[in-house]
């Protein structure tokens, strides 16, 4: 493995993208602490506001996706995301100025989320389409592995970083450390432009991104392992983000002490995911995609320790389990498109993988608050764990996801 590592850092460009995407999920991590609780401390918001706020920054990346991924093939992945980063650095920023001038409103963070979610459809499937252009097919998975280590670990340090920003500074300063994140992840980003990528067609051919989109989806529809996961991710989702953005919050601002208690299962959490992927690394699973949605069955354990609510300590554990899971999972889903998508098409079908996975994502962060008033926050966290594990388990019914072997169609390199 070490070796393997050794390998990754004296490719050209990897340990730029390995700081870039570090340092852009330091701000992520901080992010869900300042928000979440920034809108709660708005006059005369409630949990309905906090899911519009939510809401607002997931929708347009459903509209986007597909034509990003289109967009990242065609005219670099590298200016995709470096554009990206650095535009939604002003918009975070606006946000943050927002919050120190008390000028914040529910109206204005849903406009400024809708433009958020817009660039954030154009950065992430340039991003997933971007490792296969730095690294060969052979060293994919231990770099995926350790980009997710080192931005699991920037995550762990901007929850923490967030949670005493928050309290020490206030929650519009957090936010602004947030954008400049942002900023310095776009700037180092933009010069990988320069990297040749593969095409979907040589540039004399007059061929449409409608063209590029409508075979993104032949590589995608061809492949029922990809559909089936892709199909489950959509309803685990549903209940993951309902809880990720606006249920966990209510319950720890509700049974704890607010922002201190998601810091700390956010924390928790993060500890998790670079567990995971380190543990990722060293496994070569004869079967991935099985292993990976076995460990995806922590993800309703940790809803369930959340809805009880157990003890701020066990629900931590449950927080490091479903972050173990979910990067396990993360680690060998992207090796395994990485490896029998053709390099020219990744950044489209990651699209289609995007557009599915979070499909009902949106869905569930709308209706978590309106839910949750109806209902109450304790039974709308088990109701999200039903739904997830229900998705989970149906993935185990498809036996090209249960037999499919971890085997490059694309190895040559």
């Amino acid at each position: 493995m070490l070796n393997t590592v050794g390998e990754l850092w004296r490719i050209p460009k990897f340990p730029t993208l390995f700081v870039a995407r570090a340092v852009s999920n330091l701000g992520n991590g901080i992010s869900p602490v300042a928000l979440a609780f920034g809108v709660l401390a708005i006059p005369g918001a409630d949990a309905g506001s906090l899911s519009l706020v939510a809401a607002a920054r997931t929708f347009p990346i459903l509209l986007l996706l597909i034509f990003g991924g289109a967009i990242a093939d065609r005219y670099g992945r590298a200016r995709v995301m470096g554009w990206s980063d650095i535009v939604l650095s002003v918009f975070i920023a606006s946000i943050g100025i927002a919050f120190i001038t008390e000028d914040a409103t529910v109206a204005f963070l849903v406009v400024v989320g809708l433009f958020a979610g817009l660039l954030n459809g154009l950065w992430y499937p340039a991003f997933a389409g971007m490792t296969p252009v730095i690294v060969p097919p052979k060293n994919l998975q231990t770099a995926n592995a350790t980009i997710g280590f080192g931005s699991n670990v920037a995550f762990m340090i901007g929850t923490a970083v967030g949670g005493i920003t928050v309290a020490y500074l206030g929650i519009g300063w957090a936010i602004v450390v947030d954008a400049l994140t942002f900023l310095i992840a776009g700037l180092l980003i933009l010069p990988l432009a320069k990297i040749p990528q593969d095409r979907p067609a040589d540039d004399s051919e007059r061929i449409t991104i409608f063209r590029d989109i409508r075979d993104g989806w032949g590589e995608f529809s061809s492949r029922p392992w990809l559909v089936t996961v892709v199909v489950a991710w959509a309803f685990i989702n549903l209940g993951f983000e309902a809880a990720w953005a606006v249920l966990a919050p209510l319950q720890s601002e509700a049974r704890f002490d607010g922002p201190t208690s998601w810091s700390i299962v956010l924390t928790s959490m993060a500890l998790g995911m670079i567990v995971g992927v380190a543990l990722a690394g060293k496994i070569r699973p004869k079967y991935p995609l099985r292993t990976a949605m076995i460990f995806a069955g922590f993800i309703p354990v940790w809803l369930i320790s959340f809805a009880i609510p157990l003890p701020l300590g066990l629900v931590a554990v449950g927080g490091f389990l479903a972050g173990l899971g979910l990067d396990l999972f993360y680690v060998f889903w992207m090796t395994t498109i990485q490896t029998q998508v053709p390099p020219e098409a990744l950044s489209r079908v990651n699209s289609y993988d995007a557009l599915g996975s979070f499909l009902f994502g949106p869905l569930g962060i709308l209706l978590a608050g309106p839910v949750a008033l109806l209902i109450g926050v304790q039974n709308a966290l088990y109701g999200a764990a039903i739904v997830s594990g229900l998705a989970i388990a149906s993935t185990f019914l498809v036996k090209s996801v249960r037999n499919l072997e971890g085997r490059a169609k694309h190895e040559g390199d």
